[in-house]
């Protein structure tokens, strides 16, 4: 059983992380940066209640105090772009929350971990794309400018990891 779930989500990983180097449309773009954020941000705040390990603690304040800078400053660029940001999570990501509520206590940073490492992979791929592909636009300049952070975000999990 566990075998068939780490293939079925290395496959639903491999098909995002796959789409996302495909994204140059703002409505995609915008779409799967603010969903993937909102996880960021959720994750993250379940991992500051529940985590014992202080590293784990420092780095989500840290994804959440940047993801949600990111995210106001996403809003007005969407919004020059003339495209519509979700305010929900879509139902890959609300899974993926709900398993990490679920886990438990002695299992949960290791997940919120590799989470945070497959979110982090993805997002780095979209915003790489994105700013070099994209439509020209607000949104392009908010991908090329928030690179770098999502950058260094990636080698801190994988310093955790």
């Amino acid at each position: 059983m566990k075998y068939t779930f780490a293939l079925v989500t290395a496959g639903v990983l491999f098909a995002t992380a796959a789409f996302a180097a495909e994204v140059t449309k703002p409505a995609e773009f915008a779409k799967m940066a603010a969903v993937s954020n909102m996880f960021e941000v959720q994750s993250s705040e379940l991992a500051v209640k529940q985590s014992d390990d202080a590293a784990v603690k420092k780095f989500a304040e840290h994804m959440i105090t940047d993801h949600m800078k990111a995210g106001e400053e996403m809003k007005p660029a969407a919004a020059a772009d003339k495209v519509e940001v979700p305010t929900e999570l879509d139902a890959e990501h609300q899974a993926k929350l709900d398993a990490l509520r679920a886990v438990d206590k002695n299992s949960f940073d290791k997940m919120y971990k590799a989470e945070q490492l497959k979110a982090h992979e993805t997002a780095v791929t979209l915003f790489s794309v994105y700013s070099a592909n994209g439509e020209a636009g607000e949104l392009k300049t908010f991908a090329t400018k928030t690179l770098p952070t999502l950058t260094e975000h990636l080698a801190e999990v994988k310093k955790m990891n």
